[in-house]
Parts: C-alpha cells; structure tokens; sequence
C-alpha cells in the first residue's frame, strides 16, 4: 500500500516540452523550475496521508450539517494558510495571477494524491472564473476576496431530479422581490455543496424566473451564499448526502431552496452561458482528475510488479514485469497518463493565449471524453496488474477504479459530450473549426501510422458533417477525435524524449502507441462510416 508522491520531472518534462508555456506574455522559466518542488512537497506531505482517510471516514451529515474528517479540516487551512487557493486568481482581489497552467499543474498533482479533495477544492476555481467573467464590480469586490482566501468554498448547482443532461428543464424558480431574489427548487448531485472546510459556500444556482420562457433560454444564473452578510444561515438546507460507489471524502449533496435569498449574475436568461465558463473549466479539471487517477495507478501497479515473483524465465522464477502481459498494461497505462496530461497542459495555454472558441469547443470535450474513458481502463488494467491483490482494499487499486468511474458521467457524459462534438462543433462556421483542429494534429513530426489516423478522422469528419441521422457512431468519432490529439502529443513527446525524466520507457511507451494504439483509427472509421440508425428505442421501450 503505497500513497501517490507527485510527479515532478514528468510534469515539469510535459510542461516544458509540449504545453510549451513560453508561448505566454511574461512566462518564467525560473518561476515554474521553483514552483512545481514547491507544490510536490506540500503535496506529499500535506494531502497524500488524506487519500485513504477520505475514503474510509467519508463525509457525514449530522444535524443537518456536513462534517468533514478533521485531518481532512485541517489540511485545508493549512492549504489556504500557504496560498494555493489563489494561485491564478486575479491579483486585484488578492490572487497571484499566475498562469492558468500553474492551476492544472496543482489540480494534476491534488487529484493523484486524494482525488475527494481535489473536486471539492475545484469548484472554487471555477467559481472565480465565472464571477471574473460575468460578475458585476460590487459582486466581484464582495465575492472574489473570500474565495480567492480560501475563507469561503463554493459550489455549482445545476442537476435537479428531472434535469440531468437536459438541463432545459430546470423547475427551480427565482422570484424577484425588493431584496433581490427568492430561489425555490430542489437540486441533487451538488459537490461540496455543504462542508464544514469553510463557514460559507457559494452557490452558483441555475434557475428560472416565473415568466422565463421554457427551454435553457429561460434560465438565468444566481448567486446565492450559505450564510448572509449579517451572518444568519441562508434558507438552503442539505437534506441528504449520497452514498457513492467511490469519492467518499467528496460531499454529494441534495440541496433544497426555500425562499433562499440570492442575487443575478449577469442578465436574464443568459444563465446557462454564464455557467459554461465554470463547467468548461470544470470539464478541463475533470481531464485532470483522470490524468492524476492514471498517475497514482501507474505508480502502484509498477512498485507491486517490480517486486512480484510468479512464473518462470529461463528455468529461474521471474518477475512479473518479464511477462509480455504485464509489460503491455503498464506501458496502456503510462502512455495514457502521459498523453493525457499532455493533452490538457497544450489545451491550458491555448486557452491562455486566446486560441479560437470553436477549435476550444472541440478541445475541451475531446479532453474530458478521452482522459476519463482512459482512466476507467487503466485502472482495470492496474487491478490486472495486482493479480488477486488488486481486488482486495488494501492494495488501494480497486479504490481507483470506484473513485475514477463518476468521471465520464459528471460535468457532461462522454455521451453527451460525443453528441454535441458531432452534431454542433465540427460543422460551426462551415466546419472552421474542424479545419483548425485538422491542422493542428498534422503540424509536427508525423509518423506513418499517426498519418493513416489522421486520414480516418478526416473521412469521418465528412461523414459525420454530412450525416443526418448519425446515431452511436457519435462515441466512436469522439474516440478517433481523442485519438488523433493523444497520437500527435505523443509524435511531440517522442521527439523530445532525451529530455524525459526516463528516456528509455518513454520511447517505449512512444512505439506502444503507434504500434498498438493508433491502429484502433481504422477500426473507429469504419463504425463511423458504416453507422445505421439501430431503431433501438422502440426496441427497448417498456
């Protein structure tokens, strides 16, 4: 049993190499060669020992209040006390300001050592981005300080009982009066919506107005904190906390709103606009969570092989790592911890440097969809990799596989994700943006079977641009579309590979990924060019 120590040389190797951070106005080298050691340490020493902690003790709901394990309480003022919750905060309310690369490189780091933490801590961020984004001067200086500081946390409620991915239609209503606002409605699945980490949480609410048309033009976004400036407890109430298959350090909380006070941000019925700041942030973060997740799996799977006897190589016992087998799961699951961080840190900077919103509106999606389909692989694959050990608790790989599986389906399923890829992003603007995606996966070093895939997905670009009635072929072309980003980071790691913290596995796990990998490609276009309606619908109807 063995707790995650954070991967400074590869990160700071990706980093380097393939975000390619110089790229931004004001870049320090300097900066990040001090700062990411810095992080590690408070990392391994600070959050690492909280990982099985969470899991074990959880969150409880008592009197009608979230508490926390204490070490867990306590670990998170001393996280405020040193200043990582304003790391790329706006340095006019009290942030560094750094650049936003720095904030994944926290959150890659923060997901691998205690992943319930690091969705909880998330939430904040976004929560800044969104208030810096579409908050009023009097909302930033009142509501930026406080969760910039750490003194306050915050949440995003969205899903409601009858609203999940169709977030259209919302019933929590939001009733003007002289003070502001009054919220009605229930929401559920709410992260970190109640804790005792802070005295307040702000909630960033979708609701509709009594007049609001139907539909997501209707709603509009609210904010509305725990607690009231004169320091009585808001009319919100936590009226029960999940019991989830993983992530037990991460309050799931069904939250009810009665005549809770709570003001606009931003104007009427743009509500879901505004709210895509924060949920596009959090689809990166999630990408993360999964690298992080692959990480401490990579980490654990090759300790217990490198010191697991079983079977024999030339008349002598031999360690498990000889077996062609285990060689080829540790090399899925480096090459997918690898590439997928590479994936995310590139898309930060471009996000950084202003890159298009349509190329981004493929980018992000593509991220979160390949990053954790990867991780619920990989951590099948590090269980594999333990044998009969892997199903047992202490091992702490099985834990990986329970915490990891909610993120293809939170901040948007890889369904949906699929969908919304196919039918909106690549055909915006005469498919601009599936041009620039294009050439973004063909500019670099290129070798034969990264140029055959990128051949497949153009093929199925215009199949899918061309298609009406496109049906489950949408999943595969997210898969080809993740795959051709994942063959290009990796065609740009390849080349750099001298300058990797291991050179040696790194070109390694480079040819795993031409050899066995990228020829999936062929395979994902032609589901996508042959797809059918299947009519299942009236097939599985009851």
């Amino acid at each position: 049993m063995i707790d995650y120590t954070a991967s400074e040389a590869e990160i700071a190797f990706v980093l380097k190499h393939i975000g390619r951070p110089d790229r931004l106005p004001d870049w320090s080298d300097d900066l990040a060669d001090d700062l990411i050691p810095a992080l590690g340490k408070f990392i391994n020493a600070e959050i690492s020992p909280l990982d099985l902690i969470g899991d074990e003790v959880g969150a409880k709901l008592e009197d009608g209040r979230v508490k926390m394990p204490p070490e867990m309480v306590a670990a998170y003022d001393r996280y405020r006390q040193a200043g990582w919750t304003g790391l790329t905060a706006p340095e006019d309310f009290g942030g560094q300001e750094l650049p936003h690369i720095f904030g994944a490189v926290l959150a890659d780091m923060l997901a691998g050592a205690c992943i319930s933490y690091e969705m909880v801590l998330s939430l904040a961020q976004g929560c800044i981005r969104t208030l810096t984004a579409c908050g009023s001067d009097d909302q930033k200086a009142r509501y930026l300080p406080q969760l910039i500081s750490g003194e306050w946390m915050a949440s995003m409620c969205l899903t409601e009982p009858d609203a999940g991915s169709d977030l259209g239609l919302i019933k929590t209503i939001a009733t003007r009066d002289e003070d502001g606002y009054a919220l009605s409605g229930a929401k559920i699945f709410i992260s970190g919506g109640d804790h005792d980490y802070t005295d307040n949480v702000l909630h960033l609410v979708l609701a509709r107005t009594p007049d609001a048309p139907a539909g997501v033009r209707g709603l509009s976004l609210f904010a509305c904190p725990a607690t009231l400036p004169d320091g009585t407890r808001n009319t919100v109430q936590t009226v029960r906390i999940e019991e989830k298959m993983g992530m037990h350090g991460s309050p799931t909380c069904q939250m009810a709103f009665d005549g809770a006070r709570a003001e606009l941000l931003g104007t009427i019925g743009q509500g879901l606009a505004a709210m895509f700041t924060m949920m596009n942030a959090e689809r990166l973060d999630v990408s993360l969570q999964a690298v992080g997740q692959m990480d401490a799996a990579f980490q654990r799977s090759r300790s217990h092989a490198s010191a697991r006897r079983q079977g024999t190589t030339a008349g002598e016992t031999a360690m498990i790592t000889q077996h062609g087998d285990v060689q080829r799961m540790l090399l899925d699951i480096y090459a997918h911890t690898m590439g997928c961080r590479a994936m995310v840190y590139r898309t930060f900077v471009d996000m950084d440097l202003g890159a298009d919103q349509g190329l981004l509106d493929i980018l992000t999606p593509t991220c979160k969809a390949f990053a954790t389909d990867a991780v619920n692989i990989v951590s099948s694959q590090a269980v594999q990799i333990h044998g009969g050990y892997g199903f047992c608790k202490e091992y702490r790989v099985e834990q990986i596989m329970r915490d990891a599986r909610i993120m293809a389906i939170y901040e948007g399923t890889n369904g949906v994700l699929a969908t919304g890829l196919a039918r909106r992003a690549i055909r915006t603007n005469n498919g601009a943006a599936a041009d620039a995606f294009a050439e973004l996966v063909s500019t670099g070093p290129t070798s034969m079977e990264l140029a055959d895939a990128i051949e497949d997905w153009r093929a199925s670009t215009t199949a899918m641009q061309n298609g009406t009635d496109i049906g489950p072929a949408v999943t595969d072309y997210m898969r080809l579309t993740g795959l051709v980003y994942f063959g290009r980071v990796w065609a740009d790691l390849e080349t750099v590979a001298d300058h990797a913290p291991e050179p040696a596995l790194l070109r390694a796990a480079a040819s795993h990924v031409r050899a066995r990998l990228l020829p999936e490609a062929s395979l994902l276009r032609r589901r996508v060019e042959v797809s059918e309606p299947t009519h299942a619908a009236e097939i599985f109807a009851l």
